[in-house]
């Protein structure tokens, strides 16, 4: 491995433009491999960080949105402000009765 490194480092620049020019194609493919993992990781990253609701919502609250998805907005505040009443709670500890309650449910139609 240090000998090839050193034989790199001994080459012309007319020398490594040669090789490259040999290896194109595999070049080519790396390279274009390179930018689109960058690109793919730039595009991912950047939904992820411009979604303001994942950002400032906790686990509980992705959670009872996506069970309750089928629901309107209306109705899902409904739901937490019920729970809220009925146990005397903040939003949080009603929005985990809710799936509590729906999980209670869901088991016993099994």
């Amino acid at each position: 491995m240090k000998a090839h490194s050193i034989t790199i480092l001994k080459m012309s620049l007319h020398e490594i433009t040669a090789l490259l020019r040999d290896n194109l194609t595999s070049t080519a493919l790396a390279a274009a491999a390179v930018i689109f993992a960058c690109l793919l990781a730039l595009a991912v990253n950047g939904v992820r960080l411009r979604n303001p609701l994942r950002r400032s919502m906790s686990t509980t609250e992705l959670r009872f949105r996506n069970v309750f998805a089928m629901m309107s907005e209306e109705r899902r505040q409904a739901m937490i402000a019920s729970y809220v009443r009925k146990y005397n709670c903040n939003r949080e500890e009603a929005m985990r009765h809710a799936l509590e309650q729906r999980d209670r449910d869901v088991r016993s139609w099994r």
